[in-house]
C-alpha cells in the first residue's frame, strides 16, 4: 500500500495537503463563478437596464409631446403654442440625448434596424407637429385640423408604436439577461454543492485510509509485543511497510529471534 511506504508524518502531510487543495480548488471555483455572475449582473445593469429606462423615458416624452400637440391643435387658443414652448423644447432636448445614448447601445443589426426606423418616424412626427403649429399661428384652424387628422395623428401613432417596439425589445433582452443570471446562480450553487460533497467524500476516504494504514499495523505490533512479553518467541512476523510501524515490527522480529 502506497501510504504504508512513507512515514506517518509525511502521510499526514499528504492527506491534509490533498484536503486543503480540494478546499482551495472549491474556493477558487466559487470566486470565479461569482466573478462571472457579477460581470453578468453589471452588464445587465450598465446596458440592458439603462437602455430600457432610456427607451421608457423616450416613450414618456413622446406621449407627453403628442398630448401637448393634440391640445394645441384642438384648441382655438393659439397662445398655447408659446405656453407649451419651454416644455416642448426641453422634451426635444431630452429626447435627443436619449436617442444618442440608445444609438450607442444598438449592437445588433436587428436593433439598429428598429432604431433607424424609429428615427425616421420621429422626423415625420416632428415635421407634422411643426406644420400644425404653423397653421395655428397663421390662424388657419381648418388647415391645422386637417394636418392634425391627416398627418399628425397617423405619424404620431406610428412613432409611438415604434418607440414601444424598441422598448419591448429591450425588455425582452433584460428578461433574458435576468434569466441567464438566475441560471448562473443556480448552476453555481449546484456546482459548489456537488464539489463540496465530492471533496467531503474524498476527504473521508483519505482519512479512513490514513487511520487504517496506521492502526492496522499497530494492532499487529501490539499482538506480537504481547506474545513476546508472554514468552512466545514463535510468532511469525512479516514486515510489509517501511514507516515507523514497519520499523517497530522489524525490531520485534529481531527480539523474536
Amino acid at each position: 500500500m502506497f501510504l504504508s511506504n512513507i512515514s506517518i508524518g509525511k502521510r499526514l502531510a499528504v492527506v491534509i495537503g490533498v484536503i486543503l487543495a480540494l478546499s482551495l480548488t472549491s474556493s477558487v471555483l466559487a470566486v470565479l463563478k461569482l466573478q462571472q455572475l457579477g460581470e453578468e449582473i453589471n452588464a445587465m445593469v450598465e446596458k440592458n437596464i439603462k437602455t430600457e429606462r432610456a427607451g421608457s423615458d423616450w416613450l414618456r416624452h413622446t406621449t407627453a409631446g403628442v398630448q401637448r400637440a393634440a391640445a394645441i391643435a384642438k384648441s382655438s387658443d393659439a397662445s398655447l403654442i408659446s405656453y407649451f414652448a419651454p416644455a416642448t423644447a426641453a422634451s426635444i432636448k431630452d429626447t435627443n440625448d436619449l436617442q444618442k445614448f440608445i444609438e450607442d447601445q444598438m449592437d445588433t443589426p436587428d436593433k439598429k434596424q428598429v432604431f433607424d426606423k424609429v428615427g425616421e418616424l420621429r422626423k415625420a412626427y416632428l415635421a407634422a407637429r411643426e406644420e400644425v403649429s404653423k397653421a395655428k399661428l397663421a390662424g388657419d384652424m381648418e388647415g391645422a385640423n386637417r394636418i392634425f387628422n391627416e398627418r399628425f395623428e397617423p405619424t404620431s401613432r406610428s412613432y409611438l408604436a415604434g418607440v414601444q417596439q424598441m422598448v419591448d425589445a429591450e425588455r425582452v433582452q433584460l428578461d433574458a439577461a435576468a434569466e441567464r443570471s438566475k441560471e448562473m446562480r443556480a448552476s453555481t450553487s449546484v456546482m459548489l454543492v456537488v464539489f463540496g460533497a465530492l471533496s467531503l467524500g474524498l476527504g473521508l476516504v483519505l482519512a479512513w485510509l490514513l487511520v487504517r494504514s496506521i492502526t492496522h499495523p499497530l494492532r499487529r505490533a501490539v499482538e506480537v509485543a504481547e506474545a513476546v512479553a508472554a514468552g512466545d518467541l514463535t510468532s511469525r512476523i512479516e514486515v510489509t511497510t517501511k514507516d515507523e510501524t514497519g520499523q517497530l515490527m522489524h525490531a520485534l522480529k529481531g527480539m523474536n529471534g
